[in-house]
C-alpha cells in the first residue's frame, strides 16, 4: 500500500510538470508556493490521503476538504513577482487539482 512519502514524491514531480507545460517562466516560484501550501496542510493530508487509501474518503469529499484549505495557500513567491491576484487565483487552484490528481495516482 501506498504511503504519504509515495503522494510527496509523486505531487513533486506533478508540480514541476504543472509548472513547466502551463507557467515555465514562474516555474520557479509555483514550486516554492505549492510546496510551502503542501507543508502548511500536512497534517490534514496526511490523514485524508490515508482516507482516500482506505476508502472512507472518495476523490470528491478529498477535493472538497482540499479545497476547504486553499486560505493557507498564501502564495507569497508569485505576489512578490507581481502577478495579479486573478492570475494567482488561477495557479493556486491549477496546484489544488495537481495536489488532487496526484492522491488519486497514488492511492486509488
Amino acid at each position: 500500500m501506498p504511503n504519504f512519502n509515495d503522494f510527496v514524491d509523486t505531487l513533486k514531480n506533478d508540480l514541476i510538470g504543472f509548472a513547466k507545460e502551463n507557467l515555465e517562466e514562474y516555474k520557479e516560484e509555483i514550486i516554492k508556493d505549492g510546496t510551502e501550501f503542501v507543508e502548511r496542510t500536512k497534517t490534514d493530508l496526511e490523514r485524508w490521503t490515508q482516507g482516500l487509501g482506505t476508502g472512507a474518503l472518495n476523490q470528491e469529499d478529498f477535493e472538497f476538504l482540499l479545497k476547504a484549505k486553499k486560505d493557507l495557500a498564501e502564495m507569497e513567491a508569485l505576489k512578490q513577482i507581481g502577478l495579479t491576484q486573478i492570475r494567482i487565483d488561477k495557479i493556486t487552484n491549477g496546484i489544488i487539482d495537481v495536489i488532487t490528481g496526484s492522491a488519486i495516482k497514488t492511492f486509488l
